[in-house]
C-alpha cells in the first residue's frame, strides 16, 4: 500500500509542471554544493534581461525518494530579493557559529563569504529541506508546485548517490556546476537523471565559481551585450590583499561593508581589467567587492579579509 501511495503522489506534485518553459526564460540551478561537513549550497542563475523576485520561488529536497518534498517555509527560511539579470543568488545553510562542532560545525569560510541567504539552521528529521546529501532529489519551485528544476529524479532513492554509466558518484561529495550549454532547468521531475549531459563535476568544497555562472542566455540577450564577470583571489584573504581580475575594462572598484555603508573606492585608469586590493586599513569582516565596467556593465563579490575568528 505504501508503494502505491508514493507512485500516486508524484504525479500529484508534478501535474503543473509538464508546461515547458521556453529557453532563457526562468530562473534555473547552476550550482549544486554537497561537501564536508555541512557544506551544503543552491546556486540559482537568472538567465533573462530583467530582475526575478525570489518572493515567488522555494527550493528544498525530496528525501530518500520521497514523492513529497520538503519545502523551506517561515521556520527554516525564505528566499528573498532579486536575482539581478544574468546574475546568481547562492543559497547555503545557515551554519555561521564558529564554535560549533559536529552536527553544528560551520560551513566553509569561503562558502560563507558567497551566500546571499542563509537556511534551515536547525536540523529536524521531519523539516529539513536543507540537509540533502546525495540521494535526495533537489527541486526549484515556483509558486506552490510548479516544478522548474531539479537535480536527481523525484520518487528515486539512488542508494549514496546518482552516479554515471561508469559507476561514479556524482551527487556526494562533489561540486557539480551547469554546463553554459544549458539554456533551462529540467521540468519533468520523472526522467532518468543523467548528470554528465548537463553538469560538469569538481572536487569536493570546490567553491571559487559560485557568485558567478558562463551560460550561452547571456549571449542571446536582446542587448547581446556579455555580462560582467570578475574573479577575487584569495578569498577568504587573511592579509586583507586581494587579487582582481574581470572580463571587461574597469573603471572603478567599490568596497562596501555588510550593512552597505561604502568603505571603499579605487578609481581605474583606462583599459585596466586587473588590480591588487591593499584593504589593510578595514577592521576583519565580510564586505562587498563591487566593479564598475567601462562599458556601465556592474559584478559583484562577498568577500572575507582578516584572520577571522
Amino acid at each position: 500500500m505504501r508503494k502505491l501511495l508514493l507512485a500516486l503522489a508524484i504525479p500529484a506534485f508534478c501535474v503543473n509542471s509538464q508546461a515547458q518553459t521556453q529557453d532563457c526564460s526562468e530562473l534555473f540551478i547552476s550550482e549544486y554544493v554537497v561537501g564536508s561537513g555541512n557544506n551544503r549550497a543552491l546556486e540559482l542563475y537568472n538567465p533573462t534581461n530583467a530582475p526575478i523576485d525570489m518572493a515567488g520561488y522555494n527550493v528544498g529536497r525530496f528525501r530518500d525518494g520521497a514523492g513529497t518534498p520538503m519545502l523551506l517555509n517561515e521556520e527554516t527560511g525564505m528566499l528573498t530579493g532579486t536575482i539581478a539579470p544574468y546574475g546568481t543568488y547562492v543559497i547555503v545553510v545557515d551554519k555561521r557559529d564558529p564554535n560549533g562542532t559536529g552536527f553544528e560545525a560551520p560551513v566553509d569560510d569561503a562558502l560563507l563569504a558567497v551566500g546571499d541567504v542563509f537556511v534551515n539552521p536547525v536540523y529536524v528529521q521531519s523539516n529539513s529541506p536543507f540537509y540533502f546529501n546525495g540521494d535526495d532529489a533537489v527541486p526549484l519551485i515556483k509558486g506552490t508546485s510548479d516544478l522548474i528544476d531539479v537535480v536527481g529524479r523525484i520518487g528515486e532513492d539512488p542508494g549514496t548517490a546518482w552516479s554515471d554509466g561508469n559507476g561514479t558518484w556524482w551527487t556526494v561529495d562533489k561540486t557539480l556546476i551547469r554546463k553554459s550549454t544549458v539554456l533551462k532547468g529540467d521540468t519533468d521531475g520523472l526522467d532518468a537523471f543523467l548528470p554528465e549531459v548537463e553538469w560538469d563535476s569538481l572536487p569536493e568544497d570546490s567553491f571559487t565559481n559560485l557568485g558567478w555562472h558562463d551560460c550561452a542566455c547571456s549571449a542571446l540577450s536582446v542587448r547581446n551585450q556579455e555580462p560582467a564577470k570578475m574573479n577575487v583571489f584569495p578569498n577568504p584573504s587573511a592579509d586583507k590583499v586581494l587579487m582582481i581580475s574581470a572580463n571587461k575594462d574597469i573603471a572603478a572598484i567599490e568596497v562596501y561593508d555588510i550593512i552597505g555603508r561604502q568603505a571603499e573606492e579605487v578609481k581605474m585608469a583606462q583599459g585596466i581589467r586587473t588590480n591588487r586590493l591593499d584593504l589593510s586599513t578595514l577592521q576583519d569582516g565580510i564586505y562587498v567587492v563591487r566593479l564598475l565596467m567601462a562599458d556601465g556593465t556592474v559584478a559583484s563579490r562577498r568577500v572575507m579579509i582578516g584572520k577571522g575568528n
